[in-house]
């Protein structure tokens, strides 16, 4: 019995820390002229990442035009890549 409630503590602290882990602060945060939330994530080699949320939808894009789109809900998970044509 001991041993099942030990488990189930280091389980509940394990997917604690997993899912912690799979969200960020953005580095700022600024409000567009049309209300949209817009967050720079990080920047690396010259090249910064944004990120907004549209209707649950969360939106990337970088400064080099790469754009993402990820959508989850509770069974399914879609994502959109685009790379501008002079990188492809």
């Amino acid at each position: 019995m001991i041993m099942i409630k030990v488990a189930l503590v280091v389980l509940f602290i394990t997917i604690m820390a997993m899912m912690s882990s799979c969200y960020h602060e953005p580095v700022s945060s600024i409000t567009t002229e049309n209300g949209v939330d817009v967050e720079l994530l990080f920047e690396k080699d010259g090249v910064r990442v944004y990120r907004f949320w549209d209707g649950g939808t969360k939106h990337y894009f970088t400064t080099r035009g790469e754009t993402m789109s990820a959508t989850n809900s509770k069974d399914h998970h879609d994502e959109n890549i685009n790379a501008p044509q002079d990188q492809q």
